[in-house]
């Protein structure tokens, strides 16, 4: 199985982003998510959620909240789906300290990973080597880019 650990914000919205999600936090862009998409029709890889939208994110649409529900029709739009989301102990952390533990937990329970690569606007205190090997570091300002696309791709089908 191939696993692609997906941060929101910095990766599906950068920082003109207009759209609006239903908190009024900052929305998805539609163009950002086909990026997204090219990655999984080029790898098959599954969507495992790391970013803060997780908090409110479960796996059955009708527990999550109304922003969740707005990332998965989103993501839906485009084919794509979210399988689940990783869980650390220090999710309401602003140092997010354990971000790479809840990457290593969740991999650590996945029998046959064939290859994982982390989409993320930040490299994290607690990214190891081997995260920092495949992390797709992108920029805030721009979101998730077909540089950023080819760089997944590539680490994916290694």
């Amino acid at each position: 199985m191939k696993l692609l650990f997906l941060d929101v914000d910095g990766v599906l919205n950068n920082a003109t982003t207009k759209a609006g999600a239903p908190s009024g936090c900052t929305g998805i862009e539609d163009k950002l998510v086909k990026n997204l998409a090219k990655i999984i029709e080029q790898t098959q890889a599954k969507i495992i959620l790391t970013s803060d939208w997780k908090i409110e994110w479960e796996e059955f649409d009708f527990c999550c909240s109304e922003d969740a529900k707005y990332l998965n029709r989103k993501l839906k739009k485009h084919g794509l789906k979210i399988l689940s989301k990783t869980y650390d102990e220090h999710v309401y952390d602003c140092f997010f300290e354990d971000r790479g533990k809840g990457i290593h937990k969740f991999m650590d329970k996945v029998k046959e990973l064939e290859a994982y690569v982390v989409i993320d606007d930040h490299c994290f205190f607690d990214f190891d080597e081997d995260i920092k090997k495949h992390l797709v570091l992108t920029d805030y300002n721009v979101g998730l880019t077909e540089k950023d696309v080819e760089k997944a791709v590539t680490i994916l089908n290694m």
